[in-house]
């Protein structure tokens, strides 16, 4: 499955869109309304208007090293 790192600048949809998103799949949060997710909420996005930029994308792998590089940037 592709995993879409994506962006919400809007703090109105950002809250309908993650609302959205964590009851029909898995959702990563990071940072500055960064989300990590499952290419099929792009779809659930559209559908509810909301606007986001998207920041790259890749398989499980590419969820996995964003979750490390966080905690590595952290310590």
């Amino acid at each position: 499955m592709r995993m879409i790192k994506i962006q919400i600048p809007d703090k109105e949809e950002r809250t309908k869109g993650f609302a959205a998103l964590v009851r029909r799949g898995r959702v990563m949060c990071f940072r500055d309304n960064v989300f990590i997710i499952p290419e099929p909420g792009l779809d659930v996005l559209k559908s509810l208007g909301v606007h986001y930029l998207e920041l790259g994308q890749g398989g499980l792998d590419y969820a996995q090293k964003a979750i490390r590089d966080t905690f590595a940037a952290q310590t």
